[in-house]
């Protein structure tokens, strides 16, 4: 009898896949610069999602303690502060005042500029790769 994955104990695979290590369990991704630019597209494509009503606008995250956090600068009164300190942060225009989600919203764009810029940059390619696309159909 072969020794096939049909063949196999569920328990044994498990241990091995287990064992496996990343690099040989995953594979190859193309070099970053092929990477940006496919990203770029895919955000694009979903820009086009969005303005079709095809895929919400929300993201939902889970998290107690951040979730206490905002709450508890919401009833405080401080949210519209931080929301202020993060609007100057990234430079952008002040409103009179915020709403958790576009508080949530800055945050997580401050965030990905401290850590991850390329990925804001990224972001705004695929803006303006969705607009061009706009602009292009009549």
């Amino acid at each position: 009898m072969s020794d096939t994955t049909d063949d196999r104990d569920p328990e044994e695979l498990l241990e091995q896949s287990k064992e496996q290590k990343r690099h040989q369990s995953e594979p190859q991704q193309e070099p970053e610069a092929a990477d940006e630019s496919s990203l770029e597209v895919y955000i694009a494509d979903v820009y086009e999602e969005l303005e079709a009503g095809e895929v919400p606008t929300n993201l939902t995250m889970r998290d107690r303690n951040l979730a206490a956090l905002i709450r508890g600068l919401d009833e405080a009164g401080q949210l519209d502060d931080v929301g202020t300190d993060v609007r100057e942060h990234l430079d952008r225009d002040s409103v009179d005042s915020e709403s958790r989600g576009s508080v949530l919203g800055l945050l997580v764009r401050a965030g990905l500029d401290e850590v991850r810029p390329d990925l804001i940059e990224a972001g705004e390619a695929g803006y303006e790769t969705f607009t061009e696309r706009q602009e292009t159909q009549f």
